[in-house]
């Protein structure tokens, strides 16, 4: 019998070997259906129903206390979004601490109804109870979605020679919450810093982007970075693609408020969670194109990269140094003291 490697885990993501002998050779029975497998950097599952082909993702809020309800929709409806498909329909599982008061049940639901009727989007149903051994509301969300016109991108789908745009600043999610949740900790930023900072998570939607460049010619994958940040979001998408990547550093926006906190908390910007950013991996004669849709829409988009053939590697340049790019181990967030 096979000896199993062991491992014990620190908060955040599973590492990828980890996730390859342990979670993904265990998938059930095959479907000719399913037209995307759980993979690396794989956010949504992909199948065909009938003549519909309709779109999965599933995701927990654990790295916040604030606004769980808006999270989860956002989130989730994010990882349909990517794949070119309209988000349409959420289920959720929410667990409370024993003790519990009802208004704070209540401050959820009203959040997942609001954040919804602003996407479209209809709350099937879900569970709710109170769970031991818990210490605070934990919120896992599933979202399904509908492939309008039949067409569905997947962030296995990069091609050698596509550059990488990038939407918005990184860090973005990760900012909102050190400004909410480890507000003590930042006291010695002004109080206007702090309130631009939390106003970033008016900003993680990418619902709307990603729908308006899904359908453009050229486009052949999106990824929305998230724990780990930018740097592991373009791991990811390199992965998935099996490629290699070069990843310029200085091309990167940052937000002047994110680097204020990531400075004074001694964090990596570029490997905060970063919802809100998004990535495309688009064939460079349509960058320009893609470029200016997302601008007229004020999106902020940045080239960041290109993807390069396997054999060559997945390197950051930065500060005039190359560096070997890997999935990152741990988001900032959960490097805090």
């Amino acid at each position: 019998m096979r000896t199993l490697k062991t491992a014990s885990f620190n908060v955040g993501k599973i590492p990828p070997a980890v996730l390859l002998r342990s979670v993904f050779p265990f998938l059930g029975k095959k479907d000719s259906a399913i037209l995307v497998n759980p993979g690396i950097g794989r956010d949504a599952a992909i199948m065909r129903l009938g003549t519909k082909v309709l779109v999965f993702s599933t995701d927990p809020i654990t790295g916040t206390t604030t606004h769980i309800g808006t999270h989860s929709v956002i989130i989730n409806a994010n990882d349909i979004a990517t794949s070119g498909a309209r988000p349409i329909w959420y289920l959720c599982t929410i667990l409370l601490p024993p003790g519990t008061k009802e208004s704070i049940l209540h401050s959820i639901m009203v959040e997942i109804d609001k954040a919804s009727k602003a996407l479209g989007v209809a709350v099937l149903g879900g569970h709710t109870e109170v769970t031991a051994g818990i210490g605070r509301p934990i919120l896992a969300g599933f979202m399904i979605g509908e492939a309008e016109h039949g067409r569905v991108l997947s962030s296995e789908d990069g091609r050698l020679g596509d550059k990488i745009l990038l939407t918005k600043t990184a860090g973005l999610e990760g900012t909102a919450i050190l400004a909410s949740d480890h507000s003590s900790r930042l006291r010695h930023l002004s109080h206007s810093t702090i309130d631009r900072a939390r106003k970033f998570s008016e900003q993680i939607s990418i619902v709307n982007e990603a729908l308006a460049v899904a359908g453009l010619q050229g486009v052949h994958s999106m990824h929305d970075p998230t724990e780990g940040g930018v740097l592991n979001g373009l791991w990811e998408l390199a992965e998935a693609s099996n490629l290699g990547i070069n990843v310029w550093a200085d091309k990167v926006r940052i937000a002047p408020e994110t680097l204020e906190i990531c400075s004074v908390l001694h964090l990596d910007p570029l490997k905060l969670m970063s919802s809100g950013s998004l990535l495309v991996a688009v064939q460079p004669s349509a960058a320009y194109r893609v470029t200016r849709k997302l601008r007229r829409m004020n999106v902020n988009v940045s080239e960041v990269g290109s993807l390069a053939p396997k054999s060559s590697g997945r390197y950051l340049f930065k500060n005039g140094r190359k560096i070997l790019l890997r999935a990152v181990p741990r988001d900032e967030l959960y490097c805090l003291r």
